[in-house]
């Protein structure tokens, strides 16, 4: 699965952009990545000690399948609900 965004700024938005960075999609970009891989991590780490306290083995194997696998199980949910 590929998700994309699209964000909407001003003119002016743009332009103060402009002022303080050279591509505005590449820091967008590696923003929204770098928040993504470490929720990744904190995901795993929790998920993992979950199973360990149950006593149970992980068989999920990668880690989308490990951040379905918590959300599947309770260990996670969708913030704010």
């Amino acid at each position: 699965m590929h998700t994309s965004y699209t964000v909407g700024i001003t003119t002016g938005e743009y332009l103060a952009l402009d002022y303080v960075m050279i591509d505005q999609h590449e820091w967008i970009e590696n923003a929204i990545k770098e928040r993504a891989r470490v929720a990744t991590i904190e995901i795993v780490n929790l998920y993992s000690q979950y199973k360990i306290n149950k006593g149970e083995s992980i068989t999920a194997v990668g880690t989308t399948n490990v951040i379905q696998a918590a959300y599947d199980e309770g260990v996670i949910k969708k913030w704010g609900t």
